[in-house]
């Protein structure tokens, strides 16, 4: 039983030899397979830089801005308010720190200024005042 399949093993082996020795054939290709193509060649080389007739469907093919990726526009920060207070041009200004039991109606009848005017010369968005603060209090 052992030379039957001694057998067998060199007969396949001996088959495969003989097959891969057969050599070149017409479905070889000589060389670079970029080459030019000749008439000899069965299969010829694809060319690896096709052009086409048409432009790109998605854009003009000649412009280079056409391809790249649109960037949002980012829409500009909004302005910070100067966190110095504001003098106006009309006259001298006083400056007053808030103390503890100021409030910004108390600081208003002190000095006889609107409220509105305070808030506006300070860059104020609310009625709160700050303890330590240097406010401006415009002239009357």
């Amino acid at each position: 039983m052992k030379t039957t399949h001694l057998f067998l093993s060199a007969a396949i082996a001996a088959a495969l030899v003989s097959c891969a020795s057969q050599g070149d054939n017409e479905y070889d290709t000589p060389g670079n397979p970029y080459d030019a193509a000749d008439a000899s060649m069965v299969n010829p080389p694809v060319d690896p830089n096709p052009v086409y007739d048409s432009p790109a469907a998605y854009g003009d093919a000649g412009s280079v801005d056409a391809l790249a990726p649109a960037v949002p526009q980012v829409p500009p920060a909004p302005a910070i308010p100067d966190p110095t207070p504001s003098v106006p041009a009309t006259g001298p200004a006083t400056i007053h720190t808030v103390v503890k039991g100021d409030t910004l109606s108390g600081i208003s009848s002190k000095y006889n200024v609107p409220m509105a005017a305070i808030k506006a010369a300070n860059n104020m968005t609310s009625d709160t005042v700050v303890l330590g603060r240097k406010m401006v209090i415009p002239p009357r």
